[in-house]
């Protein structure tokens, strides 16, 4: 009972949350879309995470298919014939003529198979790979989770930076307009006007630039959802740097060298290759069946109908003497393809521990990057403000502020740019040690306004 009113309870909260939505994306066309809304989207629409499932699906009925050699082979044939016989003659005393009649009738066909060795071997290469196919399904779900977020972040930055942008130019452009008439006035050279002017062109030009780039960036998120999402929630000033727990590299990549899901995979491909050497050799051993035939044949001619049963049941022993070589030659090149992912997962496990240490340290300079960038913003933003103060009393320059602005602003993009990097390089590593998941997703949605 308590389990029914669980599901109940669960049931009516999904519905109410479907008609929250609903309502959202009827009376609020620009309702912003949170990291976990793209994400399961993600998950329903993403191309790439439907082509995984289909492949693990397909590659899932390599077992059964390797399993079916195992068991009970049976095979049913049937034919029927008219026949024009004309016998010239006698025929054990019986004077020819010309009969037609029908020849019909079945064979029915059981094979067991007793010792196969190259079946138990395919088995268990075929459990392996289904395995392997597990792994492969998993690591690209929290690819999903990692290309979810990175196109997520990157339309944030791309939109951080077009409003810098925007308030570069109108400070740029309200400098400008001061300069031209303290111009006017005499109080400074034209040069101030035309650096000034110039520096409004460029701002405007990049402010182009800045527009491009959010639009390119909403199609690459749009690649992953299937839709086109116009406004999403903005990382706010509740998200906080956490330093890697535990704060040793070492143990991070210990972790990964025992839960990394793409050497796990490389790992069981070395395995399948290993197991392909024994499938090879296995063709030089006998082979041996049970075989059962049961035959029912009905036929006619000169001396009449006749019907027959015929059943049989026996070993079969087969044994390979000779192919050609080419059982020899297959397990050469099994022995070469194993030496050849022997090699590959090497490499695979190199790469894993280099991912793993630079994700650690990109957390933690990230994290170090994050703080200086904030003072150094502080900082700027002081700079800029005494610039414009001296402006106004002549101890200044406009180029000074001009110069006093961009700081200000690139300061601001880098900022915005450093805080979203961070988020990224701490999925990176929960990545590189296999334990991403949508826990640490809803963790970073937390933060967003």
């Amino acid at each position: 009972m308590k389990l029914q009113s669980k599901k109940a309870h669960l049931a009516k909260s999904l519905m109410h949350s479907a008609l929250i939505a609903l309502t959202l994306s009827i009376f609020s066309p620009s309702y912003a879309l949170s990291l976990m809304d793209v994400y399961m989207t993600a998950k329903q629409k993403d191309a790439d995470i439907h082509a995984a499932e289909s492949r693990y699906n397909a590659e899932a009925q390599a077992a059964p298919i390797a399993r079916a050699n195992i068991l009970p082979q049976a095979s049913l044939s049937a034919n029927t014939t008219d026949v024009n016989q004309e016998t010239d003659g006698n025929t054990f005393g019986v004077a020819g003529r010309e009969v037609d009649f029908n020849d019909h009738g079945y064979t029915l066909s059981i094979t067991q198979a007793l010792y196969h060795h190259d079946y138990y071997v395919q088995l268990r290469q075929a459990k392996t790979s289904v395995a392997r196919a597990s792994i492969d399904l998993d690591a690209s779900y929290q690819a999903l989770i990692s290309r979810t977020a990175d196109a997520y972040f990157n339309v944030l930055a791309e939109q951080d930076n077009l409003k810098f942008r925007q308030s570069e130019k109108e400070a740029i452009s309200r400098q400008l307009e001061q300069a031209k008439k303290r111009f006017e006035v005499g109080l400074i050279a034209i040069t101030d006007v035309k650096e000034a002017q110039a520096s409004y062109d460029l701002a405007i030009a990049s402010e182009i630039d800045a527009q491009n780039a959010l639009e390119i960036s909403k199609d690459s998120l749009e690649v992953i959802i299937a839709e086109r999402a116009e406004t999403l929630n903005p990382l706010s000033d509740r998200m906080q740097l956490i330093r890697p727990d535990p704060d040793n590299v070492d143990d991070w990549i210990n972790k990964a060298l025992n839960e990394n899901l793409t050497l796990i995979s490389s790992e069981y491909t070395r395995t399948i290759a290993q197991q392909e050497i024994k499938l090879q050799q296995a063709q030089h051993y006998p082979k041996l069946d049970i075989v059962a035939t049961h035959t029912d044949t009905d036929t006619g001619g000169l001396t009449g109908s006749r019907e027959s049963e015929d059943t049989r049941i026996g070993l079969e022993l087969s044994f390979p003497i000779f192919s050609g070589g080419r059982t020899h030659y297959r397990t050469k090149e099994a022995l070469h393809r194993a030496e050849l992912s022997t090699n590959e997962h090497e490499k695979v496990r190199r790469e894993t521990i280099k991912n793993t240490r630079d994700a650690y340290l990109n957390v933690i300079s990230g994290i170090s990057r994050v703080k200086a960038l904030s003072r150094a913003l502080e900082s700027t933003e002081a700079a800029a403000r005494a610039a414009e103060a001296g402006f106004q009393v002549g101890t200044r320059t406009s180029v000074d502020v001009l110069l006093a602005l961009q700081e200000t602003f690139r300061a601001k993009r880098d900022f915005s740019r450093a805080r979203y990097d961070y988020l990224l390089n701490t999925l990176n590593l929960k990545q590189a040690v296999g334990t991403l998941s949508v826990d640490d997703l809803a963790q970073i949605d937390s933060w967003l306004n």
